[in-house]
């Protein structure tokens, strides 16, 4: 990848993670509505915030791999896809600090939307919010991290 893709993908995935904090800030403003509809809304901001880390985990793995093999179980993999570093390609995104959390909250992610009938129990529902307070705290150092090492990996690269 060239200079002008690394500076492109940086800025799209830094406004992805702008979004994400926006996300968590916005669920734990929303639980502490009362009633159903506090922790409903709160869900879905929840939801939010996991889809857009899935989306950023993505585009940072379509633009370094190339592909995503579709397949079942495949949200799980990325995680894990982006966890490792790629020797030659890339270094790892997500640090072992932030992989709990995702792990939750991808989890959460699918119960909320494949779920029929379902009623959320405010423990729960606290405990992963604290997991995308932690993750959102975490999301703006890991990638700015990630980014400065390719960064730096290019620079050796480049006349």
């Amino acid at each position: 990848m060239d200079r002008l893709g690394i500076t492109t993908l940086r800025a799209e995935v830094e406004d992805d993670v702008r979004v994400a904090v926006e996300a968590a800030a916005a669920a734990r403003e929303r639980i502490s509505q009362a009633g159903p509809s506090g922790a409903e809304s709160c869900a879905f901001q929840l939801v939010r915030f996991f889809n857009i880390v899935e989306q950023m985990g993505l585009r940072i793995a379509k633009a370094f791999e190339n592909h995503i093999d579709d397949e079942r179980g495949w949200h799980a993999e990325l995680i894990h896809r982006l966890s490792i570093t790629v020797p030659g390609v890339r270094p790892a995104v997500y640090s072992p600090a932030i992989l709990p959390a995702l792990r939750d909250l991808r989890g959460f992610r699918h119960i909320v939307t494949h779920a029929y009938d379902l009623e959320l129990d405010s423990e729960r529902l606290a405990i992963v919010l604290r997991h995308a307070e932690n993750a959102a705290s975490l999301l703006p150092g890991t990638i700015a991290a990630f980014f400065d090492a390719v960064t730096a990996e290019l620079m050796k690269h480049q006349p």
